[in-house]
């Protein structure tokens, strides 16, 4: 048996949005869908605008992932706070928490590992943590 790590749980939530892809690319003459035309177009923005470099399409693709992540770990952690121990100060210490571990992830591990410009790093932060930002301002008013 095959003993799983962390490292391949957080690899495959960083290609969900490579496989689930919906726009076609003609790749050999055929057209296709999912990871194989995610990696045709990101080849293809490549080739245009430099290594790292995604273009319009693919960022606000992905940047529509980033922003779904964030409204899941609000719904997540106000559930979990307000729901079930009913404290306002766990909530402010989740959403900070997880604001810390997205930095750690995008200014250090996304760089690192996948090459990551700054200007992506700090785009996909910013997507992140804004809407947590937001709510955690609303709620403490």
């Amino acid at each position: 048996m095959k003993k799983r790590r962390i490292g391949d749980f957080y690899h495959a939530l960083v290609i969900l949005p490579d496989r689930a892809y919906p726009f076609r690319t003609k790749v050999a003459g055929q057209w296709v869908r999912g990871i194989r035309s995610y990696n045709a177009a990101v080849a293809r923005y490549q080739r245009k605008y430099g290594v790292g470099r995604y273009g319009y399409k693919i960022a606000a693709y992905r940047q529509v992932f980033h922003l779904a992540g964030s409204l899941l770990v609000i719904y997540a952690a106000t559930f979990l706070t307000l729901g079930l121990a009913g404290s306002r100060a766990a909530l402010a210490v989740v959403l900070l928490l997880t604001t810390l571990l997205i930095s750690y992830q995008e200014f250090f591990l996304q760089r690192r590992r996948y090459h990551q410009h700054w200007t992506k790093a700090v785009t996909d932060w910013l997507v992140w943590c804004a809407p947590m930002g937001a709510y955690l301002f609303s709620l403490l008013r």
